[in-house]
């Protein structure tokens, strides 16, 4: 009996550690040339997410709290960025960097940890449905090395850490799948749909959509569908109490400011290939190995589809979800018919973070299928050809990456700040043009924002600004003479403007940027966010909610390390 436990106990320890030593061999691999060169990078998103976690590093290091201004990150602006892009996350990042003494090994940092969090998902994912070690590992890599995975080394995007989370909602479908056979866990569901919300909020939209399928299968084979409806409302109840911070941020700034959109982006030019295959699995490419994997394991479940149904469930759900992705679907179309849609979704190929996973569990319940119905060493050749395409997928993966660090100069050209010790450097050399939620008093297109913010920009050396408490900020100048300045700070309807002493209502530019009347010799501004009660209260439930969670799951787990 003793053995019999020991055995078990080294099954679980191997279970754990395949997919972190799997992840960590691919994530090495993909940004060798980084490790190799130490050289840290500058990629599309890079500095806007940079200046979210030095803006919560500073405030933690100095206890100096401002959950909305923003008064270190952002260029010292007191605009409002993290309380609307996953808040908590960014004080975890903050908490982070104070363990880093560069930009560089906290980019390698947050590399290796997006694949960890991404390989044991979607192992823990395969495991679930019962897939072999082997074939859980195959499952593993073929999702590592595609999309959005594998985008994250040469873009930054924050859609990657979504697309990490997906393998952990639709462990949750599984369940609501089996809810007949064993009532699912609403607790689970509620946890980790909060999650994503407190990291990307536009990826709790993509997992609601994941979900739902999901849900309406396991009510149609439910016996008691009353319990399992109560069962979900209960999820949403806790997510809601989970992420009050954040729909909280939403009700206090949307009904009273005019928020500028993220940059505008064509949904024809941002959408999958399908048409022509490409040389990487990344933004709008795909491999022809991957595709033609695809394209097999359609016409696997079509002639199929009675002997796995959740194959088939899975398989024809992902193809929908790529389908969404795909130059294939007519996004012009809803471009013209719905603009705002295509406005927020930003890139049709954020559909892959769904389609991509369940596709690849699709393959791996395949292989599955193949090794019990038809021995194993069909099953080995159908596992070897997947091998092969995730070795296809590495290599072009690793070329797409080490291409653009070496023929994109830009990426290097901050790689002195990014090494040296010091967070600050880096920071005060890279400025951020994004135009994501300004307070604009009109609708203006996303490039002209970005424009005035560029032509703005130099007036900003004529200012010196600093962090006082309570979360105010603080802009000292110099005039000549009596004059109207523009100031390099960003008013919202909830701040507060003092002018040498005194309270003012400002005049404000098209992007919400203060002009006031300044006398001659040495000029005081202080911003203030007033926050009300009502949010400070919703604050408090999220953080003592979250807080009485991770106090249960400790007790829990302890009682399970004791059995």
């Amino acid at each position: 009996m003793k053995n019999h436990s020991v055995e078990k106990y080294k099954n679980k320890i191997i279970d754990y550690l395949i997919p972190i030593i799997l992840s960590l061999v691919i994530a090495t691999v993909l940004i060798w040339t980084e490790l190799t060169t130490r050289s840290g990078l500058t990629l599309d998103d890079t500095a806007f997410h940079f200046h979210r976690f030095y803006d919560t590093y500073q405030q933690i290091q100095n206890h100096n709290f401002s959950y909305f201004q923003m008064n270190y990150g952002m260029g010292e602006s007191g605009r409002i960025v993290n309380a609307l892009y996953g808040p908590f996350f960014a004080y975890l990042m903050g908490s982070l960097l104070l363990f880093c003494s560069s930009w560089l090994r906290f980019q390698i940092l947050i590399t290796y940890l997006i694949f960890l969090v991404g390989g044991l998902g979607i192992y823990r994912l395969s495991r679930k449905v019962k897939l072999s070690q082997v074939v859980s590992s195959i499952v593993t890599a073929l999702f590592l090395t595609t999309g959005y995975i594998a985008y994250w080394p040469r873009s930054n995007a924050f859609n990657s850490w979504g697309a990490v989370l997906i393998p952990f909602v639709l462990i949750q479908g599984i369940n609501l799948l089996n809810n007949h056979k064993k009532r699912f866990s609403w607790i689970s569901l509620g946890i980790v749909m909060a999650i994503v919300a407190q990291i990307h909020l536009l990826s709790t939209f993509f997992s609601i959509l994941a979900l739902i399928p999901f849900f309406i299968y396991g009510l149609v084979l439910s016996e008691n569908k009353r319990q399992m409806w109560i069962d979900v409302f209960k999820a949403v109840g806790l997510f809601i109490v989970l992420t009050a911070n954040v729909w909280g941020a939403f009700l206090l700034l949307y009904p009273t400011n005019q928020m500028a959109s993220p940059i505008d982006y064509s949904p024809v030019l941002t959408a999958v290939n399908l048409s022509v295959a490409g040389t990487s699995t990344m933004w709008t490419s795909i491999t022809e190995v991957t595709l033609l994997l695809f394209i097999v394991q359609l016409i696997y479940v079509i002639f199929n589809f009675k002997s796995s149904k959740l194959n088939t469930f899975v398989t024809l759900e992902g193809i929908v979800f790529l389908y969404l992705s795909s130059n294939l679907f007519p996004w012009q179309f809803v471009k013209d018919t719905l603009p705002a849609v295509t406005g927020y979704l930003q890139f049709p190929n954020r559909f892959t973070v769904v389609a991509y996973p369940l596709l690849f569990l699709g393959i791996g319940l395949t292989l599955n299928e193949l090794i019990k119905s038809h021995g194993k060493k069909l099953g080995m050749v159908a596992s070897a050809l997947a091998i092969v395409v995730v070795l296809f997928n590495v290599r072009a993966d690793f070329n797409e990456i080490n291409n653009n660090i070496t023929y994109n100069k830009g990426i290097t050209s901050n790689a002195k700040e990014m090494k040296e010790k010091g967070l600050a450097p880096y920071i005060n050399k890279v400025e951020i043009n994004s135009p994501d939620y300004l307070p604009v008093i009109k609708k203006i297109k996303s490039s002209d924002i970005t424009g005035m913010l560029m032509s703005m920009s130099p007036q900003k050396n004529n200012f010196e600004q600093r962090a006082l408490s309570n979360g105010r900020l603080e802009l000292t100048w110099k005039d000549s003479t009596s004059k109207v300045t523009t100031l390099p700070i960003f008013i919202y309807k909830q701040s507060e403007l003092s002018l040498n002493s005194k309270v003012i209502k400002p005049k404000v530019n098209e992007i919400g940027m203060p002009q006031v009347q300044s006398r001659k010799g040495k000029n005081t501004a202080i911003l203030s966010f007033k926050t009300p009660t009502w949010f400070t209260a919703l604050l408090y439930i999220s953080i003592l909610s979250w807080a009485l969670l991770i106090i249960y799951g400790v007790f829990r787990w302890v009682k399970i390390i004791k059995k």
